[in-house]
């Protein structure tokens, strides 16, 4: 375990002390493509619900589910960066040491992460969830272009999730409390452990430390009311960081929320965390619903999008029940998938026309048909659309909504959910098939194809390909990977 948290840092320092950009960017990605084979082997041996335990290292199902994820998608974008960062370069929007800075960053940042997932211990897990915070905040605010607006959105970024990283520590200064006055004054840091005594722990100071945990580090996984810092940050990063800060750093976060849900529920029931969980879901796609129809960039829209996401996976765990935390874990997968897919077309988009408002963008499905075929595919799958992969998660949500009784909630969900459908659909309907911009667009596609661009099409071809494939059928190695999540969380 150690290695694949080294392999990044050592690719990173690497690419820092390098001055040749397109090396930096071949480097990072081979460390990447030897972290995922590590990452691989360690995942083989817990597919039997065995967990791996080296040092403060620990591996169980989930974290393994979601170390998998955290991989697998930083090897994409890592694969995407090279033509992207290759692009911006040569058009003078950057230089070379940005380049160096970008890459021993973004390999920093992808530490963090994993070091989230692999720890057993709820205060080096709270350490590394905030250096995704310091590490990422930099990728946001050294932006390529309008770096004003970017260091902004960094700063509000920064500030609301400290205040949201802040209220998690006071949750499990909380809960270390609570361990103590049942394991004695040097109590425990371990959520195994935590686990274990779950039942003995006094129920009114699991509940406070509960509400703290999920209002911070929800705050960091977009839940509303604390999500303002989300569409900022999300829209002014570069691309490839769009892809990793939506499809891997909220679901990073929402893990936080998970380990202490384990620990909780078993001295205060269900209903309590489960009901709150139901109304951050609840309100968070709500929100959502209602600026997705309004907005203008389609970078926003998308952030917007991550919103409503998390929204639905906090829904998930809050309906209860086995088979809604399965739908609600096949969910995170499922968005991780189909965000960055949509941020890595985006990115094509914005370099082609120039912009990032949708009345700027026009006819894509004629002027560039694959970038088209793909930005189809993914908004259908980000919509929920069958036979796609997010259909099939969140109608299993639904199912196992219907099945628990759970009408009203059921009913809300539907309600938002045809708005946000809608909203993605209009909006990117209309930069795929409008013939023609409110704005003046000299479209230029006279470029000769080169290898980097190969690989980033490589890249976004094979997400599309899965978005599908999981809308058909889920490999029961996820399968099993997900069913023994929802055993080690408890859910009954």
């Amino acid at each position: 375990m150690l290695a694949i948290l080294l392999i990044p840092i050592v690719t990173g320092l690497l690419c820092f002390f390098i001055p040749k950009p397109k090396l930096n960017g071949y480097l990072s990605l081979i460390g990447m493509i030897i972290t995922s084979i590590l990452t691989a082997k360690l995942c083989s041996q817990i597919i039997n619900n065995n967990a791996i335990r080296e040092g403060i290292f620990y591996l169980d199902s989930l974290s393994s589910y979601i170390l998998c994820v955290i991989v697998f998608l930083s090897m994409m974008s890592t694969a995407y960066s090279i033509e992207y960062l290759g692009h911006e370069l040569s058009s003078g929007l950057t230089d070379k040491k940005y380049v160096q800075r970008f890459y021993l960053l973004l390999n920093m940042f992808v530490t963090s992460m994993i070091l989230v997932v692999t720890t057993e211990n709820i205060a080096i897990m709270w350490i590394a969830i905030e250096a995704t915070t310091i590490i990422s905040a930099p990728l946001i605010g050294l932006g390529f272009t309008k770096r004003e607006l970017a260091i902004e959105a960094a700063w509000k970024y920064i500030i609301l999730c400290t205040v949201g990283i802040t209220f998690a520590l006071l949750g499990t200064f909380i809960a270390y409390y609570g361990a103590t006055n049942v394991l004695g004054e040097s109590g425990s840091l371990s959520f195994v452990v935590l686990k274990e005594y779950a039942k003995q722990f006094n129920p009114v100071t699991m509940k406070l430390a509960f509400i703290f945990i999920i209002v911070g580090y929800g705050t960091k996984a977009g839940l509303a009311p604390l999500h303002s810092w989300l569409p900022d940050a999300h829209s002014q990063a570069p691309t490839p960081v769009s892809a990793l800060l939506s499809g891997i750093l909220l679901n990073t976060a929402f893990y936080g929320v998970l380990r202490f849900l384990a620990i909780v529920q078993p001295s205060v029931g269900s209903e309590f965390s489960n009901t709150l969980l139901l109304v951050f879901g609840l309100f968070s796609i709500a929100i959502a619903s209602i600026f997705l129809m309004v907005q203008g960039n389609f970078k926003r829209l998308l952030a917007y999008s991550s919103i409503e996401h998390m929204g639905i996976i906090s829904f998930g765990f809050g309906i209860g029940g086995k088979l809604a935390a399965y739908g609600a874990l096949l969910h995170v997968l499922n968005h991780a998938i189909a965000k960055p897919l949509m941020f890595f077309v985006s990115g094509k988009i914005q370099s082609r026309f120039g912009s990032t408002s949708i009345d700027r963008v026009c006819d894509v499905i004629s002027k560039m048909p694959v970038l088209g075929v793909l930005t189809f595919i993914g908004i259908l799958s980000l919509a929920g659309s069958p036979p796609l992969n997010v259909f099939i998660s969140e109608f299993t949500i639904l199912k196992a909504a219907a099945d628990a009784g759970k009408w009203l909630p059921l009913a809300l969900f539907l309600f938002f959910v045809i708005f946000v459908f809608f909203g993605l659909l209009s909006n990117f309907g209309k930069m795929l098939f409008k013939s023609d911009c409110k704005a003046d667009i000299t479209f230029n596609d006279t470029h000769s194809i080169t290898f980097d661009e190969i690989l980033s099409y490589v890249v976004m071809i094979l997400l599309a390909i899965l978005a599908i494939l999981l809308g058909i059928y889920v490999p029961e190695t996820i399968s099993m990977l997900i069913r023994n999540s929802v055993e080690i969380l408890g859910v009954r």
